[in-house]
């Protein structure tokens, strides 16, 4: 009784609060209702430090937790645990909602703000997941990211392990992720290019995870950060404890995962073959500036 009277008032204090803003703020209003109603959740993926004039769109599995780290270290926040910076109230990084909508729309739209993301190889990035979220886990109910694949597994294909004693291989998860159905339902296997596009905030700059330290020098730069806070983002965060993603694929896996998640390769310029995968040299040689989310990427 004591949850609906709670969300009853969470949802008349909204609606108020949604009320007012229509009125004050109508712009601001009509861009952030347009921003949420294909079902995206900014409170889930985007990042506001209004200090620094900073916007982020996270994209799990390229590099969040540390970008959330160094973000959080902007704000003399010191975190000891990679679960510390998916808490707020401990990293001290603020939802629109937070900073309320009008100001929201304001830093959005400001030319002084810094609005970025980072991207990483889908090959490299499905591994990442799978280590982190399924491997030798029991495929029973009780884990929230097994309990969205055994929700699914029968649409996408009923013949993918459940059960106790099973646990998901890295190429049943590639074939569950390569279906539209399944890979759709959570953000860390989604394609990277629909949790950039989706909220209507014109980037201004892309990163890459390949080449985290230097790109992330550009967010350092925007903040003015010194030389100690600089440091947060050279030591890597909640890594999986895994061998090279290279080793997980056979020629198979690899051309699943790329019919798949051809428009991220495309888009973000990886090469579809294995053995061309960029390496901080290749990305070197390319030299290409950002000028944009529908321009070239920084490499």
């Amino acid at each position: 009784m004591s949850r609906i009277v709670h969300l009853s008032l969470r949802q008349v204090r909204e609606r108020a609060r949604r009320a007012a803003v229509i009125r004050s703020d109508p712009l601001a209003y009509e861009f952030y209702y347009r921003m949420i109603a294909g079902g995206y959740d900014p409170s889930a993926h985007i990042d506001v430090l209004p200090e620094h004039r900073i916007i982020y769109l996270c994209v799990p599995k390229s590099a969040s937790s540390r970008i959330k780290m160094s973000l959080s270290a902007l704000l003399g926040r010191n975190l000891s645990t990679p679960e510390a910076v998916h808490k707020r109230a401990l990293s001290g990084l603020k939802a629109p909602h937070h900073v309320g909508l009008s100001q929201f729309y304001r830093l959005a739209t400001d030319r002084e703000t810094l609005r970025f993301s980072f991207v990483r190889n889908p090959y490299a990035r499905l591994v990442s997941c799978w280590a982190n979220k399924f491997r030798n886990k029991p495929l029973v109910a009780g884990d929230s990211f097994v309990d969205q694949y055994l929700a699914a597994r029968r649409d996408v294909d009923p013949a993918l392990p459940a059960g106790f004693g099973q646990t998901l291989s890295f190429s049943d998860f590639v074939r569950f992720v390569a279906e539209p159905a399944a890979r759709n339902l959570n953000a860390h296997w989604q394609c990277q290019h629909e949790l950039i596009d989706r909220p209507g905030i014109a980037l201004d700059f892309i990163g890459r995870v390949e080449l985290f330290e230097q790109d992330f020098e550009r967010v350092f730069d925007h903040a003015g950060a010194d030389e100690a806070v600089r440091g947060h983002g050279r030591h890597p965060v909640n890594v999986s404890r895994r061998q090279p993603w290279e080793d997980y694929y056979t020629s198979e896996l690899a051309a699943l995962v790329y019919r798949a998640y051809e428009a991220d390769f495309d888009r973000f310029r990886y090469p579809c073959a294995l053995t061309q995968f960029c390496s901080p040299q290749h990305y070197e040689s390319s030299k290409l500036r950002n000028t944009g989310t529908n321009g070239p990427l920084l490499a």
